[in-house]
């Protein structure tokens, strides 16, 4: 229930701050004094648009702030914690500023409107001046009726299944629409996949090839120049080879003089032993190489190859090959078109027999719910004055081309179900039931309402109920009559509610007063809760305007009374 209310620089409300009981609770003033200044503050903190004029003149930002006691768990944003993991508590404050910038807390912790609009609805249900309007819009009916008796995991499980088939109906709309486009596709890749197959790149080839290539274009110089250095190293008169052998004698002829020179004649031998490795790799080099024209020309059609599929399938040679991976893959799925798309059609066909089954069994039940709130509803308008009135509620459903086949006909599938719900009524014997916009007034409208609030607050958790003046256009008799529903519906949550009638101020357990008053020649809203005389004499006021007599405190102290 709603504990405490602080209204601060909210249009005429410079501060109020209000506790809340159990039971039913009666706000009354004059036309004007801000009563629906209050809803309207209310509405704020539960989300609703909020508007910078509503700030109150000479002021930088209003601020709402509700105080809840949970006596059952609701679903609440991630980010906001409680020690035991239990909420016993709530507190929700809304900020809006001059720029229009709004801030929400939940227990003193950020989050985003939407997210507090999300808690608002599983805390309060509001019933403003303007809700009778969303009555005759037939778009809201199927949501009363649903809220009345459908279980929410029913309906869970139907959007969930609504949206399955949905999944898998695109799906193959996609494929089926995509097939041409693949078949074409499937015709290059083919190709692509024969000449990268027949090509059979290795990564490192070119780099391979190129070295080969330019050993070949050089083979002439290469031979030339290693049996130069051969025969100059080995062979020819006064070489390297025999160099270093008369210098290695000499480095030892030294050493019975001093035995460090044996140590740089032993280098010697070492370096006339390299000169012998490399005349040896020259000439295994020379004798194993020789010019291959074809050869040649075998390397550089390769080399122009690989080029060409760089330039079609990717810069290197692993982006090329990668490429190849990838056509591969892609033409294995193509080939499995047919296959995928037949698997698909089943999939889509053991969807539609399951949803088919699901909306029927939903249509069944919405029907015997539907017969019940009927029963429930006329009831309520039989003791609110519509004795003559009979209350239907028309399930229709919607013929679709690719609807669901439904009794040889194809019917319209949405994520609640096929069925389509419009509130009927007769007010007059003898004639048909006819859609509300058609047939009620506006007190009527009020009647069907309230009979339908009281109704579904049976079936609902919604622990707050706020009625904003429901009882315009009713008389004094029907008053009484609409006081004793609140009062009963009071007896299972908090009721809330603005009046301007006496039948049904008397009934509250708790009566504020909301008066505009002038304070350093400004005009404020002030709220001043009511006990004892004070509530005999605002009651009075209910009954006969400013001028109170002994007659209409007599009436006033009968009604509280009775």
């Amino acid at each position: 229930m709603l504990k405490k209310l602080t209204i601060r620089d909210y249009a005429l409300i410079e501060f109020i701050e209000v506790e809340f009981n159990r039971g039913l609770h009666i706000l009354t003033g004059e036309t004007g004094a801000g009563k629906s200044i209050i809803v309207g503050a209310l509405g704020i903190l539960l989300g609703d648009r909020a508007s910078t004029e509503m700030i109150r003149s000479g002021t930088d930002k209003s601020i709402v702030e509700g105080i809840f006691h949970l006596s059952s768990p609701i679903s609440l944003p991630n980010t906001v914690f409680e020690e035991d993991g239990i909420f016993h508590e709530l507190i929700l404050r809304r900020e809006i500023n001059r720029q229009g910038r709004t801030r929400c807390f939940i227990n003193d912790t950020p989050v985003s409107l939407n997210e507090l609009s999300i808690v608002g609805d599983q805390l309060v249900d509001l019933h403003g001046q303007h809700d009778h309007q969303v009555l005759l819009k037939t778009d809201h009916h199927l949501d009363y009726l649903d809220n009345f008796g459908i279980p929410e995991e029913t309906l869970r499980n139907m959007e969930s299944g609504y949206r399955k088939h949905r999944q898998i109906l695109e799906s193959l709309q996609s494929l089926i629409e995509r097939e041409k486009e693949m078949r074409q596709r499937q015709e290059l890749l083919e190709f692509q996949v024969k000449e990268l197959n027949a090509a059979s790149l290795r990564v490192g080839e070119e780099e391979a090839l190129q070295q080969e290539e330019r050993i070949l274009n050089h083979i002439e110089k290469l031979i030339e120049t290693a049996q130069q250095i051969r025969i100059e190293m080995y062979e020819g008169e006064d070489c390297v080879s025999d160099r270093i052998a008369q210098a290695q004698t000499r480095l030892e002829d030294l050493v019975s003089v001093d035995p460090v020179f044996h140590n740089w004649a032993q280098q010697c031998e070492t370096a006339r032993l390299a000169v012998e490795d490399v005349v040896n790799g020259l000439e295994s080099y020379t004798g194993g190489v020789e010019f291959d024209p074809e050869r040649l020309q075998e390397i550089r059609d390769r080399l122009g190859l690989i080029t060409r599929l760089k330039k079609k399938y990717g810069p290197t040679e692993e982006e090329v090959i990668q490429y190849q991976s990838k056509a591969q893959e892609e033409l294995d799925r193509i080939s499995h078109l047919d296959e995928n798309i037949e698997k698909m059609t089943r999939e889509l066909e053991d969807s539609t027999h399951l949803l088919t089954e699901q909306t029927l069994s939903l249509s069944t039940l919405r029907t015997e719910i539907a017969r019940e709130l009927e029963c429930r509803v006329m009831e309520v308008l039989d003791q609110l004055g519509l004795k003559n009135g009979i209350f239907k509620i028309k399930l229709t459903r919607k013929e679709s081309v690719d609807g669901l086949p439904v009794d040889d006909r194809k019917i319209a599938v949405n994520s609640r179900g096929i069925d389509h719900a419009e509130f009927m009524i007769s007010l007059n014997p003898g004639e048909e039931p006819k859609s509300l916009a058609k047939v009620a007034s506006g007190g009527e409208i009020s009647r069907i309402m309230l009979a339908l609030k009281t109704v579904l607050a049976r079936a609902d958790r919604i622990p707050v109920m706020i009625f904003d003046e429901i009882d315009s256009g009713i008389s004094g008799r029907i008053a009484h009559v609409v006081g004793k529903r609140l009062k009963e519906a009071a007896f299972e949550r908090q009721v809330i509610c603005i009046t301007h009638l006496p039948q049904i101020a008397s009934m509250g357990d708790h009566h504020y007063s909301v008066i505009k008053e002038v304070k350093d020649r400004r005009s404020i809203t002030t709220l001043t809760i009511l006990d004892g005389e004070q509530r005999v004499h605002e009651i009075a006021k209910l009954m006969g305007g400013d001028t109170i007599t002994d007659s209409t405190l007599k009436s006033a102290r009968e009604l509280l009374e009775n």
